[in-house]
């Protein structure tokens, strides 16, 4: 069926732990998000079968909703197309789970084409083996060896401008052409060719008759131009064809999909793409999405026309539990746990959570040490992307807007304050900020769409699936602890006004229903700002956890250790009070007046 005809997209995303499938159809002449559900995942061993996991979930969305999506015949996953309210018109899937790509890196440049090559396999999941350059100071058999010897899944070649280099980049592809003669045995690995165009025929006739050849366009086609888009959808592909020959089963879920199985990060760039072109607050950069799980981490940030992104394969609150404990250090977890903990203890847990990634948090405490730990991730994680940034280091961020939890670790925290409050630990935003979470992974589903049918992902964004949780007012500086910070005033449009003193290194949440909207006006005391204001009046809408007022100063200063317990405890029961607004089941929702404007604009942004 051709894609502009479509009316009901079913989304998969199969990662570490869940799998998850949300159905997208039109109603009352509006792509809405109609249902989500999730399974465990089932695509490793011993049962080494993605679709299993894929049909449970279907099947708990038909309980949901009384519509049948299974297929009749054993070739098919799914009834497709839609016939006579059951089945579904398209399938398209994501993945985090299953090892990441593992990619040994040629080119000609640090500087240039390799750095461009870098960057584009950074909105993938990949492990770089190692890197070939025309400098490389290892003798012929080293280099051969080290190409063999690496056991790369892929190969990718840049280097030369579109009318640049051509000897030294056909000698280093002629190098990886003896280094494939010699492979006997396992898998040889594929290439992607995205380096000077003229080179492209010449490439395929000295590598094709080894391995498949993949070709993009070049991602450094002149010294000031890098074009990363085009490689990244051939790495898509590259990353399909890696997983349907790998352990798992994803070969008959991606021949089911349109696009067959993209990377979950893919989708989550191209949405943040689309969301770079809507209105932002004044003064800040674009949205902000950081997504922890199992075994990877991801942020991707819209702070100019195309998105900056980190993967880090290493980290993750299950799966990759322990890498990430050695990476961020155990004092860094620590430090956020209201209770002692030994360091040896914390390592007797990392190893008990890799042997078991798939278990909760039996007790309070084994919540609060894996949130800690998510909290020392996302740090790590913003630490990394600066580069890609263009920020230097230290501990304030740009003012991103909104920004987006992903990942269980973030959405299903017990209240949604305390997801704010990781959220706002990790990140340590300033001035005034929207904080939302992806409870059902719509943004990377969303984004995968927009390249089939940009439209579908306008309206989706714009009518359901994303939770605000609320405004966040955080106050720049630092005071002495217990002073009057911030004189807030609330005036609800229904209700009593609300006034309210938030005293230095305190937090609080306005107890404003969700969905309803407020004039807030803010007056800092004892030398803190917001956003560089002393006075603020601000028209928001109540989140998830209502409105949130942050007194705590920036950079955020952990108190010492015979008082942090105690205030760790404090700030926790100050996003978890009895007051707290309830979320509350939402009316029927209305698409803004603004959408048909955005969803012209946006269509040159996702085609």
């Amino acid at each position: 069926m051709a894609f502009e005809h479509v009316t009901s997209v079913l989304v998969a995303d199969i990662g570490s732990v869940h799998t998850r499938l949300l159905l997208i159809d039109l109603v009352e002449g509006q792509y809405r998000l109609v249902a989500a559900t999730r399974a465990r995942t089932t695509a490793a061993p011993p049962l080494a079968r993605a679709t299993l996991g894929l049909e449970d979930a279907a099947q708990h969305m038909t309980e949901l909703i009384g519509r049948q999506f299974a297929s009749n015949d054993p070739d098919d996953l799914f009834m497709m197309p839609e016939t006579n309210g059951h089945g579904v018109d398209e399938f398209l899937a994501t993945a985090s789970a299953g090892r990441p790509l593992r990619v040994l890196l040629v080119g000609l440049t640090p500087e240039i084409s390799l750095a461009s090559g870098l960057r584009a396999l950074a909105g993938s999941y990949v492990t770089i083996t190692d890197v070939l350059t025309p400098d490389d100071m290892r003798d012929e058999e080293a280099q051969l060896n080290a190409i063999v010897r690496g056991e790369p899944d892929l190969i990718v070649i840049v280097g030369g401008t579109d009318d640049g280099a051509e000897l030294l980049v056909i000698d280093l592809v002629e190098r990886v052409r003896d280094a494939l003669a010699l492979i006997a045995r396992g898998r040889v690995p594929a290439i992607l060719f995205a380096g000077n165009q003229r080179l492209r025929e010449r490439v395929k006739q000295l590598l094709e008759p080894l391995t498949d050849v993949f070709a993009a366009k070049n991602v450094r086609p002149a010294l000031d131009t890098e074009q990363l888009f085009p490689a990244q959808i051939e790495l898509s592909l590259v990353y399909d064809d890696y997983r349907s020959k790998s352990a798992g089963g994803f070969a008959d879920v991606g021949r089911q999909s349109q696009v067959g199985v993209v990377p979950t990060p893919q989708g989550y760039i191209s949405t943040v793409r689309y969301l770079n072109t809507l209105p932002r607050r004044r003064g800040a950069a674009g949205p902000l999405i950081v997504d922890v799980g199992s075994a990877n981490s991801v942020i991707v940030a819209g702070l100019n026309d195309e998105p900056a992104y980190t993967i880090r394969t290493d980290l993750g609150v299950g799966h990759h539990f322990l890498s990430a404990l050695e990476e961020v250090t155990p004092q860094r977890v620590i430090e956020w746990l209201p209770f002692e903990m030994a360091p040896d203890d914390l390592w007797d847990y990392a190893h008990n959570k890799v042997l078991r990634p798939g278990t909760i948090p039996a007790t309070p405490e084994e919540l609060q040490l894996e949130q800690a730990l998510a909290r020392a991730i996302i740090r790590a994680l913003a630490a990394s992307a600066r580069a890609s940034w263009g920020v230097p280091p230290g501990d304030v961020l740009p003012t991103f807007d909104p920004i987006i939890g992903a990942g269980a670790i973030l959405t299903e925290a017990p209240t949604p304050g305390a997801s704010a409050l990781l959220l706002l630990d990790a990140l340590q935003p300033e001035g005034i900020t929207d904080l939302a979470l992806d409870r059902a992974n719509l943004l990377s589903a969303a984004g995968v769409i927009a390249y089939l049918k940009p439209l579908i992902t306008v309206q989706v964004l714009e009518t359901t699936g994303i939770l605000p949780l609320g405004t966040a007012f955080s106050a720049s500086g630092q005071a002495r602890y217990g002073r009057a910070a911030m004189q807030v005033q609330v005036q609800p449009e229904s209700g009593p006004t609300i006034n309210h003193t938030v005293r230095s290194g305190e937090l609080w949440l306005a107890p404003v229903p969700p969905g309803v909207a407020a004039r807030v006006t803010v007056r800092m005391h004892s030398g803190l700002t917001l956003g560089g204001k002393r006075r603020i009046r601000q028209r928001v809408v109540a989140g998830a956890a209502g409105i949130i007022f942050d007194a705590r100063g920036r950079p955020l200063r952990l108190p010492r250790p015979r008082d942090r317990a105690a205030r760790l405890l404090r700030w926790q029961a100050a996003v978890s009070a009895q007051d707290a607004p309830v979320v509350r089941a939402p009316a029927a929702e209305q698409v803004p007046s603004s959408a048909p404007q955005l969803q012209e604009s946006a269509h040159a942004v996702l085609s």
